[in-house]
């Protein structure tokens, strides 16, 4: 749930840690945030841009299957060339959940003529492929919250992740606050993977710890984490959308808010949730409401 969140939570707060997993050494280097192009409304999961200004990289997460998540990306790079007139280098690199995430892109690669105009393949981490001792060599304390999606089995988890939060509270290195929203983002990827764990649960797996009390842990609550309520009532989905669209679509629509405050049908407002969790646009989003309420929503 909300997996692109909490990797882009963990990208912008930490772009060194995570460039290590592409063998970048000089990630300090750069700064990280997302970007929409606003020609095409197309919005990439997150740019790592150096401060000497002649280097970029766009990372994709990907963590449901998408044929033509290669041609998107090309197209991503181009923009983004475009859009800041960027004539540096540039490259792309994709993090993939699970294999079955990756064989669903296809390999982007065409040729005319006999000759080959273009051949396109970003650097691939299939990132419950790879070993946990492989992310562990990499010696860096703001990786953990990773490990849960590594290969590694459920019970695995819970055996370990105490052990995972204790490494991160004894990071002196690190300040007092950068340790607690590391928990939070621990916790948000051990409830990812064990679906059925509550915060509550976490909370008593880290020991003394309240994920709800962190900056992180509130952001993560606010898009589709609750503690203590009922995630199958009406009104609790309604402001959960309402949430989810706040955090990743500012400004919110009014149109899309009153055409929520109608919905009667619980199944309804779960599928809307569901397109715009995986939305990158807001034309996306507004492509899941006309899916939704048909030729009844009218843009104004």
């Amino acid at each position: 749930m909300a997996t692109d969140a909490l990797i882009h939570k963990l990208s912008t707060a930490h772009p060194d840690a995570i460039l290590k997993l592409f063998e970048i050494p000089d990630g300090k280097a750069y700064k990280a945030d997302s970007i929409t192009f606003k020609d095409i409304e197309d919005r990439r999961d997150i740019v790592f841009e150096k401060a000497s200004g002649d280097e970029a990289i766009l990372l994709e997460v990907q963590g449901y299957n998408d044929a033509f998540l290669y041609h998107r990306a090309i197209r991503g790079k181009a923009m983004y060339c475009i859009q800041k007139k960027f004539t540096g280098r540039i490259r792309v690199v994709v993090i993939f959940l699970e294999p079955s995430h990756y064989h669903a892109a296809i390999q982007l690669s065409h040729h005319f003529d006999g000759s080959s105009d273009l051949a396109f393949q970003p650097a691939v981490i299939i990132l419950n492929q790879k070993e946990l001792a492989e992310l562990e060599r990499l010696n860096d304390v703001r990786l953990t919250p990773l490990y849960p999606l590594c290969k590694i089995s459920p019970d695995q988890i819970k055996a370990t992740a105490p052990q995972w939060a204790k490494r991160i509270r004894a990071a002196a290195e690190l300040p007092e606050d950068v340790r607690q929203n590391l928990l939070a983002l621990l916790g948000g990827f051990i409830v990812h993977c064990l679906k059925d764990m509550t915060l509550d649960e976490v909370n008593q797996l880290f020991g003394d710890f309240k994920m709800e009390e962190t900056q992180v842990g509130k952001e993560l609550i606010a898009i589709g984490y609750r503690q203590g309520e009922d995630w199958g009532s009406l009104q609790t989905k309604r402001e959960d959308l309402i949430d989810l669209l706040s955090a990743r679509f500012k400004p919110v629509e009014k149109i899309w808010l009153d055409h929520l405050e109608t919905v009667t049908n619980l199944v309804k407002l779960k599928t809307i949730y569901r397109e715009v969790l995986r939305a990158k646009s807001r034309k996306q989003v507004k492509a899941a409401f006309d899916a939704a309420f048909g030729n009844e929503k009218k843009e104004k």
